[in-house]
């Protein structure tokens, strides 16, 4: 065998043999010849090893090279790039031998004794033994010694003065992460230096580690069956269910025998290594991929965890179990939320019902008579359908109703049961000895009062009465409880964050830089002949593109989820403005609202519809945020918190997309007080813009907000503002 630091150079003669140079030039006739594939050819020629002979056992001593030259810090990494790009020449060059398909086991580490191992009370103490531990390359340990200088500067102490404790450590470097931009750095920089410093800690306290899987002994052949089936199913292989195997192997459980108890020690061992700092999570993370595996595994044990879950009350009835007499009720109900009109009442009588009813609930002379009641949003009926059928599911249950008993919706629908509903919500959510219900369980208390009053004006004309008593009741539940006002608290904090301005360029510059990051690692997976993109990309992507579009124009998440492909308007030329634009069927207010896109924005939107989109919609759907096998838009919960994920995981802010709209008040009305027609124009406030001869138009209002913004990030100190350098890569 050759020495290990004297490979020749690629070019250089007599560095390849005939085969390995044949393979080489065709390799680089269809571009650069990636480093890791380059080395593997040098190595196995210096050695004499033909390309026909390689197999895992030459790649894993290819890999081994890597690491002991320097090249690599980290051996798994190294195999798995090696395997790679040979696999990926496998499918790019004819005439390239076979595919290696598996990683061979990983040689045990060499431990240390308990008894000799050194200790460390402070991070002081933990970098001189990092510079002086014999188990360390040069260049990890130079990393380490860094990764020790760095936390101790970002906590604003001396090494001397911090303990060299990851328990202690921990959540003052997870509070950095999360302004990560203040220290100067990325995110990513902040999660390697948590990573370095874990690992200089296990010098002196080593974490009890399992064996890996690829390891012939970490598994019995019980689980390693299972593991083989649940890899033919699921390709990802999951960390958490990957441990509960490893830890069951270990300690002797058989696959039948794995129940809450189990997985609940299988989750204190996970918090024990550092695999998880997170206890509830990581036992939910347990339990929902045990339960998955569990319907989609063929042979796994049928037995589902439980773990984690709260005791449930009794569920809401579904629609069909109620009797057909009160469905075909519900149904009349929702026709007239439809339409506007009570069935079979037309004229002059519905005119005067429909006065009539607006003058019970107190609405305003803006509302047209138009001979029927106020048409529901599609959005609005359903909500209302659900909320009927659950509030009469709890009158069943509670035994206030027989199932069998009920006729229509005015039986549940009433005064009567609505004052059990009260009694029982107040005593089940205002705390003892306290009058005020808290923001939340208020909050939720003014929106069921609310349904009830949109089902109560629509009920058919004998249930009048019901009407009359019932709509005075809600009134009074809703200023017993006021939760309107003032901006919470709870956003008052959030809005705080934008005192700093870096903060908010943050925020404006995250669609570009998760754009860039995506797209860089959409070519990298091309180029190594993978599937450019994955789902977890592609929701990225969308939530990207909600904040681009929310940073324009801060509609509500119920309108931006279900923004259509249509609504965008599309420049035909490359470097031209764009738009979106709703109508006012698709805003809460009825008002259309539009702002002007500028041409690095059109230009992302259009890299997530043509290479992020496909992957979360049928070709078919209609939609800019598609919801998979309907022809639908993604749910507005489901897509909020994505929202939220992405922005707290790329910025550190803690933000949601309603919170946008606080956010662009703010703005506006710190920059001049006299904006606040704007800010009713921009949020599709009623009475905005309603002079007689001309007002604040849409386009104008958003104008305004990217103009305070531009602003205000033009007098933040550091950096110039990025271009959008995803937009000028070709697609």
């Amino acid at each position: 065998m050759t020495d290990q630091f004297t490979l020749s150079r690629r070019n250089a003669p007599g560095t390849l043999s005939l085969d390995w140079c044949r393979l080489c030039d065709a390799r680089a006739a269809l571009g650069r010849i990636p480093g890791p594939l380059s080395t593997t050819a040098r190595w196995c020629s210096a050695n004499g090893i033909e390309p026909f002979a390689v197999d895992e056992t030459v790649l894993a001593a290819v890999a081994d090279y890597l690491t002991t030259a320097g090249t690599w810090t980290d051996r798994k990494e190294a195999y798995r790039q090696v395997r790679t790009y040979w696999n990926a020449a496998v499918k790019q060059v004819p005439g390239w031998p076979q595919a290696i398909i598996q990683a061979p086991p990983r040689p045990p580490r060499p431990l240390t004794s308990a008894v000799v191992r050194p200790t460390a009370r402070t991070l002081e103490n933990l970098r001189q033994v990092v510079a002086s531990s014999p188990l360390l390359a040069d260049n990890e340990r130079m990393a380490l010694v860094s990764a020790i200088t760095s936390a101790a500067r970002w906590l604003g102490r001396p090494p001397g003065e911090l303990p060299a404790n990851l328990r202690s450590l921990d959540p003052q470097l997870k509070a950095l992460a999360r302004h990560y931009a203040q220290l100067g750095v990325s995110r990513k920089t902040v999660t390697n230096v948590k990573s370095l410093l874990r690992k200089a800690l296990d010098l002196i306290a080593p974490r009890p580690a399992l064996p890996p899987v690829s390891d012939p002994s970490a598994l019995t052949p019980e689980w390693r069956a299972l593991w083989t089936a649940w890899r033919a199913t699921v390709p990802q292989a999951y960390g958490p269910l990957s441990f509960l195997m490893r830890h069951c192997s270990a300690t002797g459980i058989p696959p039948d025998a794995v129940d809450d108890d189990v997985a609940a020690a299988v989750a204190d061992r996970m918090m024990a290594c550092g695999c998880r700092r997170d206890l509830p999570m990581a036992i939910r993370h347990i339990r929902g991929y045990w339960n998955q595996a569990v319907e989609t595994v063929p042979g796994w044990p049928s037995r589902r965890l439980t773990l984690g879950l709260a005791a449930r009350g009794p569920v809401s009835l579904p629609l069909t179990a109620f009797p057909p007499v009160f469905q075909r009720s519900l149904e009349d109900l929702l026709v007239v939320a439809r339409t506007g009109y009570q069935p079979g009442v037309t004229g002059l009588r519905a005119r005067a019902e429909a006065r009539k009813s607006r003058a019970i609930k107190g609405d305003d002379s803006r509302k047209k008579d138009n001979g029927g009641r106020k048409r529901l949003r599609d959005a609005s009926i359903e909500g209302l359908g659900d909320f009927v059928r659950r509030f009469a599911s709890w009158a069943v249950h509670h035994g206030h109703r027989k199932l069998e008993d009920l006729r229509a919706v005015s039986d549940v629908v009433n005064e009567q049961v609505f004052v059990e509903w009260y009694d029982a919500y107040c005593d089940k959510h205002v705390p003892t000895g306290e009058e005020d219900m808290p923001r939340k369980p208020a909050k939720t208390l003014h929106n069921a009062c609310g349904f009830l009053a949109m089902a109560a004006i629509r009920l058919p004309l004998e249930d009048a009465p019901v009407v009359a008593d019932l709509l005075p009741m809600l009134d009074c539940a809703r200023e017993e409880h006021e939760t309107y006002g003032e901006l919470t608290p709870e956003n008052q904090q959030k809005l705080a964050q934008f005192a700093i301005p870096d903060n908010l360029r943050a925020l404006h510059e995250m669609p570009i830089r998760v754009m860039e990051y995506l797209e860089s690692e959409r070519q990298s997976r091309t180029a190594a002949g993978e599937t450019p993109v994955t789902p977890r990309m592609a929701l990225t992507a969308a939530a990207a593109m909600g904040v681009l579009l929310l940073n324009s124009l801060p509609v509500r998440v119920l309108t931006l989820s279900g923004t259509r492909l249509d609504n965008v308007q599309w420049p035909l030329a490359r470097h031209a403005d764009g738009a979106v634009a709703y109508e006012a069927r698709q805003t809460k207010g009825k008002i259309p609202a539009r702002a002007v896109l500028k041409p690095w924005k059109m230009m992302l939107l259009s890299i997530y519809r043509t290479h992020y989109r496909p992957l979360l919609g049928d070709v078919g759907n209609s939609f800019l945020f598609p919801r998979q096998g309907e022809d639908k838009p993604m749910r507005a919960a489901p897509f909020s918190g994505l929202i939220s994920r992405v922005v707290a995981r790329e910025t550190g802010l803690a933000m949601n997309p309603h919170l946008w709209r606080h956010l662009a008040t703010k703005l506006l009305l710190d920059e001049d007080p006299r904006y606040q027609d704007t800010v009713n124009r921009l949020l599709g406030h009623h009475g905005a813009g309603r002079r007689e001869y001309g007002g604040v138009s849409q386009d104008q209002a958003a104008a305004a907000l990217e103009t305070a913004v531009d602003r205000i990030r033009a007098r933040t100190p550091g950096r110039a503002r990025r271009t959008a350098k995803a937009a000028r890569r070709p697609s």
